[in-house]
């Protein structure tokens, strides 16, 4: 377990660190480091990895399908539980952003790639098409729940997020074994290299501007569900869905990554508790300093 801590998790906060120090020295406004993460250095990694990539349908269609059985099943335990707890109305979609929307970006995918080498990160890009698909759609109506207007609004961000269309033009694309020219492949990589230690400076960046102390016991609970019960429950899943090998350790992990920063933006729009969210992601980030160590032990070990 001191290996995994120190060759996996470690180096992912010492980056993040640098962001933080960052953060605290300048104060810089993390909105345009992030938009050049998520608009640029993230669908050149999704393509130029995916496209080659020798990945087995059966692992694509597990991937997928085990996002179909998880989100539900994670969707009506939050609920039950918030309900438990006496969480209504906003104070509710504030919990539902933070237990149901994992940070399988800024942390998932170097975790992937520390924790399992090249063929981890693979299937962890994977993720990204249905996670856009939920971060454009799924979560803007938790948090718009009871608001007005939300509507059709839910759909229109996913049309705007390259990483969506470069995962469906990666898959399209690695059945025909396609090489591409020099200078083609050589500026994709290194763009898709700048990916994840940019992704790391924007969530140093992002924490400095949390608070653990707001809102702390729906922000405990939260960390509860996320860190232990999702990951639980992703294990159940793949279980159900026969999945075995890198492929089922890499969804379980993902699981139990903390809490998506992208909830703080949408918790703040459309104003469900931003602080109570806020809280919650640098609770979840604090502690899967520990959990995602123990996580990536028992994966490794008993899978």
């Amino acid at each position: 377990m001191p290996g995994i801590l120190l060759d996996a998790i470690l180096p992912i906060f010492a980056v993040a660190s640098l962001g933080v120090l960052v953060g605290r020295w300048f104060n810089p406004d993390p909105r345009p480091i992030s938009q050049l993460a998520l608009y640029v250095f993230s669908p050149a990694l999704i393509f130029s990895s995916l496209s080659t990539a020798d990945i087995p349908l059966s692992d694509i269609l597990s991937i997928f399908g085990f996002l179909v059985l998880w989100t539900p099943a994670m969707y009506i335990v939050s609920r039950l539980i918030a309900w438990q707890f006496g969480f209504r109305a906003k104070s509710q979609n504030a919990f539902l952003l933070s237990t149901l929307f994992m940070n399988a970006v800024n942390y998932g995918l170097p975790v992937a790639f520390f924790g399992f080498g090249e063929e981890g990160l693979d299937r962890a890009l994977l993720f990204l098409a249905p996670m856009a698909i939920m971060s454009g759609t799924f979560a803007i109506w938790v948090a718009s729940n009871g608001t007005s207007g939300s509507g059709l609004r839910g759909f229109l961000p996913l049309l705007r997020i390259p990483t969506f269309y470069a995962t469906l033009g990666a898959l399209a694309i690695n059945p025909l074994n396609l090489q591409f020219p020099t200078f083609v492949a050589n500026p994709l990589n290194l763009l898709g290299d700048a990916a994840i230690p940019t992704m790391l400076i924007v969530l140093g960046l992002q924490l400095t501007r949390a608070s653990i102390r707001a809102e702390l016991f729906p922000a405990s609970v939260a960390t509860i569900v996320r860190l232990l019960i999702s990951p639980a429950l992703a294990y159940g899943c793949t279980l159900i869905l026969g999945m075995d090998g890198v492929t089922q350790q890499i969804v379980i992990v993902l699981s139990g990554m903390p809490t998506a920063v992208y909830t703080i933006i949408l918790a703040t729009e459309f104003d469900s508790r931003p602080n109570q969210v806020t809280s919650a992601v640098a609770l979840t980030t604090v502690c899967s300093l520990f959990t995602l160590t123990s996580l990536l032990w028992m994966v490794q070990h008993w899978l």
